[in-house]
């Protein structure tokens, strides 16, 4: 969607016995969100790998960020959002703002997402427009294999502030192990993992 400018990332931890009515509270927080502040795309799951395994994720997008300014009402004035606080059982540990970088991809809406991968990678500024053009031309290498959505962007808030994070939607582990086969033997892919720094990539299983 060419209108989605800003996404918003928040990362929480969660006693395992609470997840899913977790979850629950996670799916009425989002439909608040959609009707109070004009999300445009609320995603929500768990990290499955990683130093955070376990802990909760909770994805927005927004045109702008004065959707996220008008989401602020929302989750103080949100039942869903301040059970889940007041529970005591879900301790929310960084709220991040990415700044979208548009990359024509041929987007899947026929399928539901079952999982997201994040990469988080650092760069010098100077491999900025490089980096836009390398991920340009593997795009649809990413679709070829089964991601359902591509999306790029720059950290603008958080302790990693200026790194560049790329997240892609899939349907199945499956997709994924076949997208990374085809990518690892690709050369503009090769190259750009020599621009880009790769500090972090993990499976977040998708719930919506």
């Amino acid at each position: 969607m060419s209108d989605i400018n800003y996404g918003v990332i928040t990362l929480a931890d969660c006693e395992p016995s609470y997840r899913d009515t977790a979850f629950n509270f996670m799916a009425t927080f989002a439909r608040d969100l959609k009707d109070q502040a004009g999300v445009k795309i609320v995603r929500y799951g768990y990290f499955g790998t990683g130093s955070d395994a376990g802990a909760l994720v909770f994805t927005q997008l927004y045109q702008d960020l004065n959707g996220f300014d008008e989401a602020q009402a929302v989750y103080a004035g949100s039942e869903a959002y301040q059970s889940l606080i007041r529970s005591g059982k879900v301790n929310v540990i960084l709220r991040n703002i990415v700044k979208i970088i548009p990359i024509e991809f041929n987007a899947c809406t026929e399928l539901s997402p079952k999982y997201m991968v994040f990469t988080k990678a650092a760069m010098d500024p100077v491999n900025r427009d490089a980096a836009i053009n390398h991920l340009s031309q593997v795009a649809h290498i990413f679709s070829d294999n089964g991601a359902l959505t591509l999306r790029y962007g720059q950290l603008i808030t958080g302790s990693n502030v200026g790194q560049y994070l790329v997240a892609a939607t899939y349907p199945s582990l499956e997709a994924i192990e076949k997208t990374y086969d085809v990518l690892n033997e690709n050369l503009v892919f090769r190259n750009l993992v020599t621009i880009a720094n790769v500090n972090r990539r993990e499976i977040v299983r998708l719930i919506s």
